[in-house]
């Protein structure tokens, strides 16, 4: 119960990793505001949260849009008696299954829409997170800001470039935004999570089976098998619970002296 009674807003909670940290930080202790583009999936991992005995409220947010989470953490703050935890989730992979299969993503294949897109919600929809929630935090002294970054941020692929920047710039931001309010007692961190098969990790590995030479003709899951096999040193794979076990140390008292970092867990991709 590292957690007891705290007030935690996740983004992108509504499935894959942020269903998996909403339910870490209520096992925890934590109330929790789950906040989804699909409110009928934030509002079931909420109904989760509290058959674990916590408070919990669904909200609906494009975090594109600075109106919506300013609403978003009003909401939060107003019906849930407070905010302590931010955890930045919301995401998207950059990619979609009615695409041509045998165009890889490679940078001269990706569209202004799709780096508009991967953009606005993974680096952007982080900035306005954590701007809306910053005057809270600095008023009340205190706080954890944990923003999702991605192991592609750390090492970029030859593809996927829209969404690796994008993720590098989330650790960039994190670095800021913790130079800016560790002196209001407030812990900014990121986590890096390295191969998970959400339904982001499965879609990846869809795209790679119809468009990468190296992959071309192995099914999804032969993929995901492949690039676990060949980049993760422990030759497994992260799990969903991995990332939320994370995100609830960065929130404990734990981690107070943790401040602008980036958090690797990735079974050894990458050592820094």
């Amino acid at each position: 119960m590292r957690l007891k009674d705290r007030v935690a807003l996740v983004t992108g909670g509504g499935g894959g990793l942020g269903e998996a940290i909403s339910l870490c930080l209520a096992k925890e202790g934590a109330h929790v505001a789950v906040s989804d583009l699909r409110i009928d999936a934030a509002e079931k991992v909420a109904s989760l949260v509290r058959g674990m005995g916590r408070k919990s409220i669904a909200l609906q947010t494009d975090v594109r849009f600075a109106d919506q989470c300013r609403d978003s953490i009003a909401t939060a703050i107003r019906e849930m008696g407070g905010l302590d935890i931010l955890v930045c989730n919301a995401g998207v992979g950059g990619y979609s299954p009615d695409r041509d299969p045998d165009k890889l993503l490679t940078i001269e294949n990706i569209t202004d829409e799709d780096w508009d897109m991967v953009i606005d919600v993974n680096l952007k929809g982080v900035f306005l997170c954590n701007r809306e929630a910053i005057p809270h935090f600095k008023k009340q002294r205190s706080g954890k800001i944990i923003n999702i970054s991605s192991i592609g941020g750390r090492m970029p692929l030859d593809f996927l470039a829209h969404y690796d920047a994008s993720k590098a710039g989330v650790i960039t931001l994190t670095q800021a935004v913790a130079m800016h309010m560790a002196r209001y007692n407030v812990n900014v961190n990121s986590v890096c999570p390295g191969l998970i098969k959400t339904d982001m990790g499965a879609g990846m590995a869809e795209l790679l089976s119809k468009s990468h030479p190296v992959f071309r003709g192995m099914t999804p899951d032969q993929v995901f098998s492949t690039l676990v096999k060949n980049s993760v040193r422990k030759r497994t794979p992260q799990t969903a619970e991995d990332i939320g076990n994370a995100v609830v140390f960065l929130a404990s008292d734990e981690a107070k002296e943790i401040v602008g970092q980036s958090v690797n867990v990735c079974g050894g991709m990458y050592f820094s």
